[in-house]
């Protein structure tokens, strides 16, 4: 039987507000306040607790073992900790990265301020970049690929490894949707030669606001990377350490500050269990929707471990009297916090980065159209640009995000609304 949707009318299923996608208790009230004390006692030097102190360098030791990986840095957002990487690779300007286009633009943002060019790949059935149009956009000018393991799940990261090696690239992982997930056993983030995290307010564990961490096991990436998000200034060992402030390198001050790092370091501890929460939310929903086969879970492969950022599922094609967008404003309106097509879908709003104003207009360096344009007989045309297999999936597809703060009832209400939206709108 078909009930009347709330969108037109109807009794929606809830009126009560989700959680937030985070509870900050006492122990973390307790970890500012130590770090404050310490500062208030700490005399004339401060910035040595508030900027560099203990907490930073507990939560980089911690993560960087949980990622097999010998260097960690902690910065001040998930874009800085992408944009130290490409000052660690150092490319020279008009080279190129390969990057899928349905991500967030920190992804390659650091690219284009070194100078870069994003080309876009395609996606596949995984919603992650699909290595086959990855070789197939590699030029001579390619300097590297972008592994954003789309909302929790991995990317196909042997034959990324195998591409990278081939044609000697830098392989970089974007794990900023994806801590804690899984490619055949390994952690991602511990696969590629260096790789980035967000620890934001919407990510699976937060510093209580916008953080980023880094990771490799690459000494040069690593102390490139270090120096360029401190101003390359001389705090590691390295030829300038005898030589108390020296700027040795253009670079940024990307520093993240103990306050956060505190928070982080609570909230680290609780990050296996809830995330585990996220997954067991995930797989419940999706168990409880199994009978409509229309709606069409994001492809995990076996072995793989998708740890559920975003929940996707793919409309599929002719199905509905409705599109995706349509369906998850209906499911909104039942009193669900639901998603439509991850950054639109062309119109609604703009879709994959290519379609935006930055790459439509080459709008980087005043009206230079650097780097776009640098050493080409003509700029870069990302009018041009075409990912159909992605448009067309990420068209389709609505997103749900299983906090680990949801209660059984969130996650019930949740489940019957995907079943009564899906039930109207079904042919």
């Amino acid at each position: 039987m078909r009930k009347n949707l709330a969108i037109h009318g109807g009794k929606p299923i809830t009126k009560r507000k989700f959680p937030a996608p985070h509870y900050f208790g006492a122990d973390d009230i307790a970890a500012i306040t130590k770090v404050l004390q310490k500062a208030n006692s700490h005399g004339s030097r401060p910035i040595e607790v508030l900027q560099r102190g203990t907490e930073r360098h507990k939560f980089e030791e911690n993560f960087s073992n949980l990622h097999n990986s010998k260097y960690g840095i902690l910065v001040n957002s998930g874009t800085s900790a992408i944009n130290s990487i490409y000052g660690a690779i150092n490319p020279d300007p008009g080279t190129e990265v390969i990057c899928t286009p349905w991500t967030s633009i920190g992804s390659i943002s650091g690219a284009i301020f070194h100078g870069m060019v994003p080309v876009f790949a395609d996606i596949d059935e995984t919603l992650c970049i699909d290595p086959i149009d990855v070789e197939r956009k590699i030029t001579n000018k390619t300097r590297a690929i972008v592994a954003v393991h789309m909302f929790g799940n991995p990317c196909d990261m042997k034959r990324l490894i195998e591409i990278s090696k081939k044609y000697n690239l830098f392989l970089i992982e974007d794990c900023t949707q994806s801590h804690f997930s899984e490619y055949q056993g390994k952690i991602v983030g511990s696969i590629g030669d260096i790789s980035a995290w967000g620890l934001s307010e919407h990510q699976h564990f937060t510093g209580a606001g916008s953080c980023g961490v880094l990771v490799t096991n690459n000494t040069k990436l690593y102390e490139r990377a270090f120096g360029y998000s401190d101003q390359a200034l001389n705090r590691i060992d390295g030829p300038f350490r005898k030589y108390p402030y020296v700027h040795n390198f253009l670079a940024q001050n990307y520093n993240a500050n103990e306050l956060a790092a505190s928070i982080l370091n609570v909230q680290f501890s609780k990050a296996s269990i809830n995330i585990e929460k996220k997954i067991k939310h995930a797989q419940n929903i999706l168990d409880q929707i199994s009978d409509i086969p229309e709606l069409i879970p994001q492809k995990v492969r076996p072995n793989d471990r998708h740890t559920y950022w975003n929940l996707s599922l793919i409309l599929s094609k002719n199905a509905f009297k409705c599109d995706a967008n349509q369906f998850s404003e209906a499911i909104q309106a039942e009193g669900i916090p639901f998603g439509g097509p991850y950054l639109g879908t062309g119109n609604h709003p703009l879709g994959p980065l290519y379609k935006h104003p930055v790459f439509t207009n080459l709008d980087a360096f005043g009206k230079s159209k650097y780097p776009f344009n640098y050493k080409r007989i003509r700029a870069v045309d990302y009018k041009l640009s075409k990912c159909s297999n992605g448009e067309d999936l990420m068209s389709r597809t609505i997103n749900f995000s299983p906090l680990s703060t949801l209660t059984e009832e969130n996650v019930g209400n949740t489940i019957e609304a995907i079943r009564k939206v899906a039930t109207y709108y079904i042919k």
